[in-house]
């Protein structure tokens, strides 16, 4: 009595299952590498930027420290906090991998222990819970969202983002008037937070549903199998 393989992409999701303990170092390096981008990068571009009079930085030409202090600091800000959303995601994604592979493991534990019961008192083995593929599926659409978010900051802090703060601020971007290419890209650099910061969060949400779906097929699996147990012991006690 051999589980049959499941099907694409479930059988994908199920064969890196046991590799967990790497999504969770994984995605604990890239959570560290964005606090040290941000302690680094971060923080010493806003220190340069912020190291004058507001008048001098806000006039300052484009080309110059403060010009370019001010882009390092908006590009940061634009793709480092999808790239750290997506180490938490891989986090999340271990832990439901980590239960998704405790609920195999019982699955087929239940298996063994049925196949060397006698043949007259032997449970069918019931189909594995729809709620198993939707934890899959949950958890594949979470990651694959944060990196969407990841890929979007990514492309904003190389186009639209360091292209609009490259000017001076007094005596380009306050002055420019109605229908400007600059106002077009602050609109666009100015409105991303809005959508890109709950999508990621939508991502999230998938990953803690797939966290709790995969606990209550663990519940279920248990369930399950103490009550053929029990019918068993019934059984064959009142055989005796």
């Amino acid at each position: 009595m051999e589980e049959q393989e499941a099907p694409f992409p479930f059988n994908m999701i199920e064969g890196m299952m046991p590799m967990f303990p790497m999504m969770a170092v994984v995605g604990w390096m890239i959570v560290l590498i964005a606090f040290l981008i941000g302690a680094t990068g971060l923080a010493s571009s806003q220190a340069t930027f912020f190291s004058d009079a507001k008048a001098i930085r806000e006039g300052a030409a484009a080309g110059s420290a403060f010009v370019r202090a001010n882009i390092d600091s908006h590009v940061i800000e634009t793709w480092v906090p999808q790239f750290k959303f997506l180490g938490l995601g891989l986090g999340l994604m271990a832990i439901t991998m980590a239960l998704g592979t405790i609920a195999k493991r019982l699955r087929r534990m239940g298996m063994v222990i049925s196949r060397h019961l006698p043949a007259d008192l032997r449970s069918a083995m019931p189909p594995i819970p729809r709620r198993v593929r939707l934890f899959q599926l949950s958890t594949l659409m979470g990651v694959m969202i944060l990196v969407a978010a990841l890929v979007i900051g990514i492309v904003l802090a190389t186009g639209a983002v360091p292209s609009y703060w490259n000017h001076s601020i007094a005596n380009d971007l306050n002055p420019a008037q109605p229908g400007s290419e600059l106002l077009a890209k602050l609109g666009l650099v100015s409105s991303f937070a809005d959508w890109l910061n709950p999508l990621r969060l939508v991502g999230m949400a998938f990953l803690f549903t797939a966290i709790t779906l995969a606990l209550t097929v663990i519940i279920g699996t248990l369930r399950t199998q103490a009550a053929m147990l029990v019918r068993f012991y019934a059984e064959a006690s009142g055989r005796r």
